[in-house]
This record gives structure tokens, C-alpha cells and sequence, in this order.
């Protein structure tokens, strides 16, 4: 495991893991604080820097407007994605095409090393961020795409992988996003009078 920016998770998945939670959309107020709700990539000076930071963007290279157009795509479409439950995935083609016209744009290659790794890699001449696509593809091979999910709370939606042995995690975190959620389903059943 390899530390991400904001947490600990298998190294082979860890920029894919930045890329999805580069928006933060937690809307649950904590101790009477609001937690403010933040897009790393809102802008495309951020995108540039959120890159180059993680080696997407080689010196001088350029980021324009499309591709940064491009980049939000791209998180939105894998983000909706691991919205929907592994089990329905199979069935739902209109996610399956926002995923498939956003990935269009970040063409792989694959790349054998002298020790005789094979990698896919972002084709010469394009975006960086076909690593990205790589992780995801490289996880749907494994089968451990299924392990990678939305936080089930709507306070919350952030991309956590299910390390839990049956897979079968709903939150990213039990202890936070679980409790209010079972909280507040305690408190309306006895407001309602159900319980």
C-alpha cells in the first residue's frame, strides 16, 4: 500500500483513487462545523498543477480548455459508473457509453519493459491522464473494480475501496458516514412512530 494524498490504498490504484475524489461533494456539517465541499480540478490551472504534481504533464506541455473539457468528463463518467452496483453494471448502457466516449479520448498502448513487465500506457502524443484509464482497466482485469465504490451516504460520495473480506462495504467509513446514516434512520422511524 502506498499512502495516496488522502488515504492508504494499493499503489496500483492510488492515482485513480486522486483523480475520482479531486471533487469533494461531503455536505455533512461535523461538531456544528459545514464541511465545504471542494473541485481540485475546477479550473484548468488546477488541472495543469494537479498533473504535473503527479508526473501527467511534462514540462512546458500544454492544457487546454478541451482538455480540460476532457478531464471532467472523464471523472464524471467513472465516477457514475462506480455509482451503480457491480451486479446492475451489465445492464445499464447508457453508463457504459458516457464511460466508453470519455476513455475515446485517452487512447492506451501497450508497453513491454526489458524486465519484462507489460503495461498499458498513454499513447504517445496524448494526455497523461490515460493513466488513469489504465488503473481502471488494469482493476476491471484483476476483478477488484468491484472492490472500488461510491460512499453510500448522501451527505457524502466519496470513492473508497472495499477492502472488507465479502466486499460488501456500503460506506467509507463505518464509524462516520454509517453511524449518520443509521442514526438518522433511527430518528425517523421514532419520529413517525414506527419503532
Amino acid at each position: 500500500m502506498r499512502l495516496a494524498e488522502k488515504y492508504a490504498v494499493p499503489v496500483e490504484l492510488a492515482l485513480l483513487y486522486e483523480f475520482l475524489n479531486s471533487i469533494d461533494l461531503r455536505s455533512y456539517v461535523e461538531q456544528g462545523t459545514a464541511h465545504t465541499t471542494a473541485d481540485e480540478l475546477a479550473t484548468l490551472v488546477q488541472l495543469k498543477t494537479w498533473m504535473h504534481k503527479r508526473g501527467l504533464l511534462a514540462k512546458g506541455d500544454a492544457v487546454s480548455a478541451a482538455d480540460h473539457r476532457r478531464a471532467l468528463a472523464l471523472r464524471e463518467a467513472l465516477r457514475s459508473y462506480l455509482k451503480v452496483p457491480s451486479e446492475d453494471r451489465a445492464g445499464d448502457r447508457s453508463r457504459a457509453a458516457q464511460l466508453s466516449g470519455a476513455c475515446a479520448a485517452y487512447p492506451l498502448v501497450l508497453r513491454a519493459s526489458h524486465t519484462g513487465a507489460v503495461t498499458l500506457q498513454p499513447a504517445s502524443g496524448t494526455s497523461g491522464l490515460g493513466r488513469v484509464v489504465a488503473e481502471f482497466f488494469a482493476l476491471a482485469e484483476t476483478g477488484r473494480l468491484n472492490r472500488l465504490k461510491v460512499c453510500d451516504s448522501d451527505e457524502c460520495h466519496w470513492v473508497f475501496f472495499d477492502r472488507s473480506k465479502p466486499s460488501n462495504r456500503r460506506w467509507c467509513s463505518s464509524s462516520l458516514c454509517g453511524n449518520r446514516q443509521k442514526t438518522r434512520a433511527y430518528r425517523d422511524r421514532h419520529r413517525d412512530g414506527k419503532a
